[in-house]
């Protein structure tokens, strides 16, 4: 026999005559749908992760980029036009990542470049950056250029 009542601020439950207090979490944000073909290891290994974005500045890429931003990775989105580049990066780091995903002391990073990756020499010139911009190499790549 159990019973539930509301008391006050708190819920009660009774099961054979023994009082059980029940604490209820409450999210401040929305729940957020892990993507098709992602696990859950996969998702929430992603904070602080290094991550590196060919055609951010596209449509899927740019819904990646903001997906992984929510998750606190350390971004470097990489387009062809400078100009739609810095727009997504600006879009992105205006909406801070989801509350409680940033591990201590680590901040979200989100720079950008543009070029063609079918130029060998703008690909090396991007490696040498990745110390400076993201504190290494990158640990996730993912290609969106079309």
């Amino acid at each position: 026999f159990v019973t539930i009542r509301h008391d006050s601020s708190r819920f009660v439950t009774m099961v054979r005559g023994v009082r059980f207090r029940l604490i209820y979490l409450y999210l401040l944000q929305e729940a957020v749908a892990i993507l098709e073909g992602m696990s859950l290891n996969y998702y929430n290994s992603l904070p602080a992760k290094k991550v590196l974005i060919w055609g951010a500045d596209e449509s899927e890429g740019l819904e990646m980029a903001k997906f992984v931003h929510s998750r606190c990775a350390l971004l470097l989105l990489v387009g062809k036009d400078a100009q739609a580049a810095e727009a997504a990066a600006t879009e992105i780091s205006s909406s801070p990542p989801n509350a409680g995903t940033c591990p201590p002391g680590v901040d979200p990073v989100v720079q950008w470049d543009a070029g063609d990756i079918r130029n060998s020499s703008y690909v090396l010139s991007l490696t040498a950056r990745y110390e400076s911009v993201l504190g290494g190499h990158p640990e996730i790549a993912w290609n969106f250029a079309t």
